[in-house]
């Protein structure tokens, strides 16, 4: 499993840093993560009062919000494959389906809704098939991408 190379568990370090930012602001909630060493379909739960709020994906990147905007139009890139196995979990338990997306420069965490059970997928979400990176430790691959619209994510950033 790519988690476990070194480049894996930069990553790993990173989640971690985005969770922590995430648990100090939602105090009056928990992040109960799913296991890093198994691929599973999300990374975890966000539980209030012993029940389940949401499902979360929770990814990092080596960009700032400057450059997500100016170089990517405030899109955020994840396999398609990827937020709809997130959304049938979070179906499957009648919750929403939220992305993390964690930007290590600028230490900022957006949080922005992909799909939920009353409204269906969020509906700026696009989707097209292109070469990119095929995992955290390089390659390529041709494949079905989102591209998810963060303009009007939640931001928890770091001062």
């Amino acid at each position: 499993m790519d988690i476990l190379t070194p480049k894996g568990q930069a990553t790993v370090e990173q989640e971690q840093l985005a969770l922590t930012m995430f648990r100090k602001r939602f105090k009056h909630v928990e992040f109960i993560e799913t296991p890093k060493n198994e691929p599973a379909d999300i990374d975890g739960f966000v539980v209030a009062n012993d029940v389940i709020s949401c499902g979360v994906e929770v990814k990092c990147r080596n960009m700032t919000a400057s450059e997500l905007k100016n170089q990517f139009g405030n899109r955020w890139l994840i396999t398609a494959d990827k937020l709809e196995r997130g959304m049938k979990v979070c179906r499957s338990l009648c919750v929403p389906f939220r992305g993390f997306l964690y930007l290590v420069p600028d230490k900022m965490l957006l949080i922005v809704p992909i799909w939920d059970p009353a409204k269906g997928w969020n509906p700026n979400i696009d989707h097209e098939y292109t070469e990119t990176q095929a995992t955290v430790n390089g390659g390529t691959a041709r494949r079905l991408n989102a591209y998810v619209d963060v303009s009007g994510a939640t931001v928890i950033a770091e001062l």
